[in-house]
């Protein structure tokens, strides 16, 4: 029995969302840490394939580099990681515009490969450092909670309202309406939290002021996906998940969101390392 795209979708989520909160919960540190690397290796496989790699053996030695490179990441500076990520993603404001006339070097194969390393390994290092905190599984769940109430806010309102483009050159889907009723929702869920939560020494606007950065670079984390899918003419970055794609497709957002989440919370003393 087939089953049509938005039941592939229902069920995957239904299976994988109780699941990935299992993790976030449960497990440990060092357990955490492993499942990080377990869905890494698929992410830098679908990237090599954005880069334009077919050959199986050259992917495999790209996924192996990542993995490397996220084991050693834990010896550089974690400012250093997240200030490589947020120049990147903020670069990415300025460069999708001229998308796809300009800035064609970002896609050379060189560059493409540079691009998956700050892509992955400042995100996924930075969703390590969030869960070793004593309150780590909130705070990543609230972090998750902000890109699906952008996701979600941004889906239904661009259905039914969106008329003006966002980027259509890099995803004609997308509309400024859209992006409005993702960043309602957000800040809607942002709210939610903060009265529901204790949350000292943060005020609450400084708490929206930071969700509206937040879902700005989910949205970047998204289109530069999608400018790279575009590249190498794909729809999906892979077929791992039914329904939804590949990894790169259900965490793309997340790439850009969680550098900047953990720096703010570094910045207003949430999080202290060292």
């Amino acid at each position: 029995m087939n089953l049509s795209s938005f039941a592939q979708r229902t069920l995957s989520t239904l299976i994988l969302g109780p699941l990935l909160l299992g993790a976030i919960f449960l497990l440990e540190g060092a357990q955490f840490s492993l499942l990080l690397g377990a869905l890494l290796a698929p992410a830098a496989w679908e990237w090599a394939r954005l880069a334009g790699q077919e050959q199986r053996g050259d992917r495999l030695l790209y996924v192996a580099a990542l993995l490397l490179l996220f084991y050693f990441s834990r010896w550089l500076p974690l400012e250093l990681l997240l200030w490589a990520a947020l120049v990147w993603w903020g670069g990415a404001l300025y460069w999708l515009q001229g998308y796809p006339q300009r800035h064609r070097w970002l896609f050379a194969v060189p560059a493409r490969y540079l691009a998956g390393v700050v892509v992955l390994i400042p995100a996924w290092r930075a969703l390590e450092v969030l869960h070793q905190q004593p309150d780590g599984g909130s705070l990543l769940l609230f972090l998750l909670l902000l890109i699906w109430g952008a996701d979600i806010g941004a889906y239904l309102v661009g259905v039914r309202f969106g008329r003006r483009k966002l980027a259509p050159n890099v995803s004609p889907g997308k509309s400024l309406e859209g992006v409005a009723g993702g960043m309602m929702a957000a800040l809607a869920v942002a709210a939610t939290g903060y009265a529901v939560l204790s949350t000292p020494g943060v005020a609450l606007s400084m708490l929206l002021f930071s969700v509206v950065l937040i879902v700005i670079f989910s949205i970047v984390g998204d289109l530069v996906e999608s400018a790279y899918k575009r590249n190498v003419g794909v729809k999906d970055s892979g077929q791992l998940i039914p329904g939804h794609g590949g990894i790169l497709d259900r965490v793309d957002s997340l790439t850009a969101a969680a550098p900047l989440y953990l720096m703010l919370l570094m910045m207003v003393g949430w999080i202290k390392l060292g």
